[in-house]
């Protein structure tokens, strides 16, 4: 997860270019192109965690008792294009040990704790799942040049249409929500202070400036999904496959993080409010700070498999997942005990 937060940021601070004097426009253009390329690829984000290899573990009241506890870490990719506009604009360039990132895109970690239990009677098991970084905790990590907060919520319930037994595979279909969020904050990389022209309202324009900003990211999304999974236990191996469709309530954006001036005097209230009024609710203006956000809701449908290594109750698995609309892609790998 450290190396792929390191990548994420590398991009955004290549997006990020030189920053001078740019118009409002130009800056709220860049970041809500990167804001709704990364709200079409939070959906299948969302889908890391739980992805275990059978699709039923059997029931909680047995013998042995079926349950299992384990820890996923993955990425779904954010399309290249959600980045290109603000390279474009503010005149970076993908570095060439990068470059195979414009056709794979560009890769957004999560993580969870997955506890999934069998149930009883009927022939369901139900997971959770968590996932959180503190902001701050980077630093213990050794990572100082930059920040990030991740939460990560959810849970699905898997009923048994097929069980594992003889030749037969098992089949199951589940239906599950999850929410999640995120924010990185990149100081020191943008040279203050900042000037954003031309900003309009009242009956006059203004220059807004912000000093010796850090420059930042965000995203969050309520994601309800449902899925139908296919697995079989061959010996040692257990191959599975499946299909998923979601229905995401999502945002994300980008921005700044900065002591703020309006014509060279400290922003007032009057001047937020004034601002906010005159450009609509897509953006936050706030002091300090400035971002611009972008709201996709909508339906993703996907395709994912994959297969886990069982090593008595020891299971490591990996998976992949390809989102049919988007393009956007997901890899993960899973290790857990499982009775």
């Amino acid at each position: 997860m450290k190396r792929l937060l390191i990548v994420l940021v590398v991009l955004m601070v290549v997006a990020a270019g030189a920053f001078a004097q740019y118009t409002f426009s130009q800056f709220q253009s860049a970041f809500q192109s990167f804001a709704n390329g990364v709200a079409s690829a939070l959906p299948l984000e969302a889908s890391v965690g739980l992805n275990w290899s059978d699709a039923y573990i059997g029931q909680l009241i047995d013998a042995p008792p079926h349950f299992g506890i384990g820890v996923t870490a993955g990425a779904a990719t954010i399309p290249y294009k959600a980045i290109e506009s603000a390279i474009t604009t503010f005149g970076g360039s993908i570095p060439s040990n990068l470059s195979f990132l414009t056709s794979v895109g560009i890769p957004l970690p999560a993580y969870s704790v997955d506890v999934r239990i069998g149930g009883f009677i009927l022939p369901f098991d139900i997971g959770l799942k968590f996932g959180y970084l503190p902001a701050g905790s980077l630093s213990s990590f050794g990572i100082s040049s930059f920040s990030a907060d991740y939460l990560m919520v959810g849970g699905d319930v898997r009923y048994a249409i097929l069980r594992d037994s003889g030749v037969s595979p098992g089949l199951s279909v589940g239906l599950g929500y999850t929410y999640m969020s995120g924010n990185i904050g990149v100081p020191g990389v943008l040279s203050g202070p900042i000037t954003i022209s031309s900003v309009s309202y009242g009956s006059t324009t203004h220059t807004i400036g912000f000093t010796n900003p850090s420059l930042n990211f965000f995203w969050n999304t309520s994601v309800i999904d449902v899925k139908v999974q296919l697995s079989k236990t061959l010996f040692i191996i257990t191959p599975f496959i499946g299909l998923g469709a979601s229905y995401g309530i999502s945002n994300a954006g980008g921005g700044m993080q900065s002591a703020m001036t309006v014509d060279g005097s400290p922003a007032t209230q009057s001047d937020l409010d004034q601002i906010n009024s005159a450009f609509g609710t897509n953006f936050t203006l706030t002091n300090p700070g400035f971002g611009v956000s972008a709201g996709a809701n909508g339906f993703s449908a996907r395709v994912f498999g994959g297969f886990s290594f069982n090593i008595f109750i020891l299971k490591i698995g990996v998976g992949a997942e390809y989102e049919f609309l988007s393009g956007s892609m997901a890899a993960m790998a899973n290790a857990r005990i499982q009775l």
